[in-house]
């Protein structure tokens, strides 16, 4: 039975204004960033490029809940320009449901997000790199239950499982954090902040709340926290 979604023009204004003031904001601090960096000797050397692994936190929407997921968080940048980076992005995350399927087994949810867009980097310190991004690209989530046999691959052993459903749909992530360097090729991410929104939408619609899966209604908020560790790759710029 297809269903309609009908929202109020309040509803939708919201909606609006709210996806309105993510982009502004991000922009703003685009500006006022750019402008910090422009004192700033051109000579001083930057790296080419820079990788970045990490552990994430992900606070998810999860129909009218919110979910904490642990995760594993990557990203590589190449520096365009000085305070130019051009990033690709991907977290992946997973937490337990409450879902209980006819095996006896529970779902966990898996969350991935894989974003690209361009980030400012701040190089006013030879200390710390501040920066800032606004990203877009897909997300998706699978919903996977334990079939109950077990695979062992020398040393290592996991239970296999299945997907009893699959969401995928748009997302867009605005965010930014700071690098210390410890290191000219290292560097520690002491924290990285995305607030991720997504617009999922489900490849079996025969799902329903009363089998456990949530709601998808609109768009997800969801809030990501990273940590770790920047890999800084080549030399660009001039000694001089």
């Amino acid at each position: 039975m297809k269903r309609t979604l009908k929202l109020s023009a309040p509803s939708l204004c919201f909606r609006l204004s709210r996806y309105q003031a993510m982009w502004t904001l991000v922009l703003g601090v685009m500006v006022l960033a750019g402008s910090l960096c422009v004192p700033l000797a051109q000579a001083q050397v930057y790296p080419a490029a820079e990788g970045y692994i990490g552990f994430t936190m992900l606070n998810n929407e999860y129909g009218t809940d919110r979910h904490n997921s642990p995760g594993v968080h990557f990203s590589f940048g190449y520096n365009a320009a000085r305070n130019l980076r051009l990033l690709a992005d991907f977290g992946a995350e997973i937490h337990d449901t409450n879902i209980v399927w006819t095996n006896g087994k529970r779902a966990s949810a898996d969350d991935y997000q894989l974003l690209f867009g361009p980030e400012l980097t701040i190089r006013t310190s030879p200390k710390v790199t501040p920066f800032v991004h606004g990203l877009v690209g897909v997300a998706f989530r699978h919903y996977a239950v334990p079939n109950g046999n077990w695979i062992c691959i020398d040393f290592t052993c996991y239970q296999d499982h299945f997907d009893i459903a699959k969401e995928a749909g748009f997302a867009t992530g605005v965010g930014g954090g700071m690098d210390w360097h410890v290191h000219p090729q290292v560097s520690l991410r002491l924290v990285q902040f995305d607030w991720i929104r997504t617009n999922l939408s489900r490849d079996n619609a025969d799902f329903s709340p009363v089998q456990g899966l949530p709601t998808l209604s609109g768009w997800q908020d969801n809030y990501r926290f990273s940590c770790g560790i920047t890999f800084r790759l080549g030399e660009k710029g001039s000694r001089k």
